[in-house]
């Protein structure tokens, strides 16, 4: 199942100032995030809940990608919410 994939503007303005390497990173994260949005491989972690759904982590090499999934989508997804992305 494909999950769709929203980008917030924090997230956008993020990722236009990541340089090359980073950004494969994050493109090569989110391909992995729309078929497995709460678990792969130990990298991805359930951070806390917020008002509006789960708030998730996933940790790559140098930087972190964080988002959200709607509280009512959590079981079955249909969108994942791209936050922020923590360079380390």
């Amino acid at each position: 199942m494909q999950n769709e994939i929203q980008k917030t503007s924090n997230y956008q303005f993020q990722y236009h100032k990541l340089n090359l390497r980073f950004r494969r990173l994050v493109d090569v994260a989110v391909d992995v995030l729309k078929e497995n949005p709460t678990e792969y491989q130990n990298k991805i972690t359930h951070i806390g809940n917020k008002r509006e759904g789960g708030l998730y982590r996933f940790r790559m090499p140098g930087c972190y990608l964080l988002y959200v999934i709607p509280e009512h989508e959590v079981d079955t997804p249909a969108s994942i919410i791209l936050t922020a992305i923590k360079l380390m």
